[in-house]
């Protein structure tokens, strides 16, 4: 068993190396307006708001909210299904495709600096690792502390 002195040395050392900025940028892509905006651009610019909702796993209110912003933000056009007037067809504006490629070449060319400067095979190595973190993490009981 880890005794308190590895523990606190090992957090004080993730503190210290974890690259939040690039992790941050992965994860952006993930859920807010650069998934959304991901989510359109894979669908071959446009989608439902159902199926937004669905696919990022997020409440229709929140996608609708989501979606005002980007409206406002002109990253994409809101318009009513032609058969059905409940349902909300969302597009990407020319603005929000530039957004996704520019979103896109970011994240390559910080990718790409991590592999040039330390190697695929160090990088895929450090990846692996982080997946058996993750995987014992997740093992963990979670049971005791909740933030809201």
């Amino acid at each position: 068993m880890a005794t308190k002195t590895q523990v606190e040395e090992v957090f004080e050392k993730i503190q210290g190396v974890c690259p939040a900025d690039f992790f941050n940028l992965i994860n952006d892509t993930k859920s807010g307006m650069a998934a959304v905006l991901r989510l359109l651009s894979e669908s071959g610019g446009m989608a439902t708001a159902g199926k937004i909702s669905a696919e990022l796993n997020v409440s229709t209110a929140r996608v609708a909210v989501l979606l005002k912003k980007m409206a406002a933000k002109d990253l994409i056009t809101k318009e009513k299904g032609a058969l059905d007037g409940r349902i909300t067809v969302v597009k990407l504006t020319e603005l929000g495709e530039e957004t996704v490629s520019r979103l896109k070449e970011e994240i390559f060319r910080q990718i790409g600096s991590v592999i040039d400067g330390i190697g695929e095979e160090r990088l895929c190595e450090f990846l692996a690792v982080l997946g058996e973190i993750k995987t014992i993490i997740h093992q963990s009981d979670h049971s005791g502390i909740e933030l809201k």
